[in-house]
């Protein structure tokens, strides 16, 4: 999933991942230059997180 789909999906918007990652604006963090690195390590989290559930699903109906 991309960045854009993640945050449809959970309902974030930049002012949230801005505050998880301690910005004091979201303008801060739109500007900053860690802004991509950030974006793509969620992105590779949240896929991460849906590999183990759907692993734990099929390990589950085993």
């Amino acid at each position: 999933m991309t960045i854009k789909e993640i945050k449809k999906h959970l309902g974030l918007q930049n002012k949230d991942i801005a505050e998880m990652f301690g910005y004091k604006t979201p303008y801060a963090f739109n500007k900053s230059s860690a802004r991509g690195r950030i974006e793509k390590g969620l992105e590779l989290f949240y896929q991460k997180i849906l590999d183990i559930i759907k692993k734990e699903e099929q390990d589950g109906n085993n």
